[in-house]
């Protein structure tokens, strides 16, 4: 009988443990689920940004120039059209303005020339000066060109056209007589062959911020 009760007691005992047991490993596995639902998840990563587009060159301004014809002044196609938009002319009374824009090969905008004109009357003479210039950055011949400017006096023969470049007039003079142009020294000027009854010179001189090749007839 003695034996039979601690059996009985034994079995209850192990039982009691087994419960107990279970209860704790329910309470732990409980306990794993709520830390891991209350852990941060990990910000999301914004997408890095596309790299931006790389901005293009320098316009070659070769088939606008010209590769060689300036080298007697002779202007190409593409020259002449801009140098004649730049300015209008009233074909009645002579009167200049500023040209409208304009379109050139290799910018995405039309260019808008800047304008000015001034007017001296001396006893008979009536002289009304006009210049207009011609943002134009780009490259020609390795040199950094910046514009155009395109000058004459209403009413007469005497007339300009320079290209203005970023570079010293020393270095302009050597790189364009290194492409076959026959330039005297830097602010003097070569005539040069043209029709008869027309003078014609170029030469590189100084500017304000570079140097200017400059065509001048008279």
């Amino acid at each position: 009988m003695r034996r039979g009760a601690i059996l009985a007691a034994a079995a209850a005992l192990l039982v009691l443990l087994g419960g107990l047991l279970f209860l704790a490993q329910r309470q732990r596995s409980s306990g794993d689920g709520g830390e891991q639902a209350s852990r941060p998840r990990p910000a999301a990563q914004a997408p890095s940004a596309p790299e931006p587009p790389a901005r293009p060159g320098p316009v070659d301004l070769g088939a606008v120039l010209g590769l060689g014809s300036l080298a007697d002044c002779s202007q190409s196609p593409a020259l002449a059209s801009i140098l004649e938009q730049m300015v209008r002319i009233d074909p009645r009374t002579f009167e200049s303005r500023r040209g409208d824009p304009i379109s050139v090969r290799g910018y995405d905008r039309p260019l808008v020339p800047t304008f000015e004109r001034t007017r001296e009357i001396e006893g008979n003479s009536d002289i009304r000066a006009v210049s207009a210039d011609l943002d134009l950055a780009g490259r020609w011949h390795g040199l950094q060109v910046t514009g155009l400017t395109r000058s004459f006096y209403e009413e007469s023969d005497a007339s300009a056209f320079d290209i203005r470049f970023a570079e010293s007039p020393e270095r302009v003079r050597e790189t364009l007589v290194r492409h076959g142009f026959s330039l005297p020294s830097v602010g003097e000027f070569r005539q040069v062959d043209a029709e008869p009854g027309i003078s014609v010179e170029i030469g590189v001189a100084p500017i304000e911020g570079g140097a200017a090749l400059t065509c001048a007839t008279g």
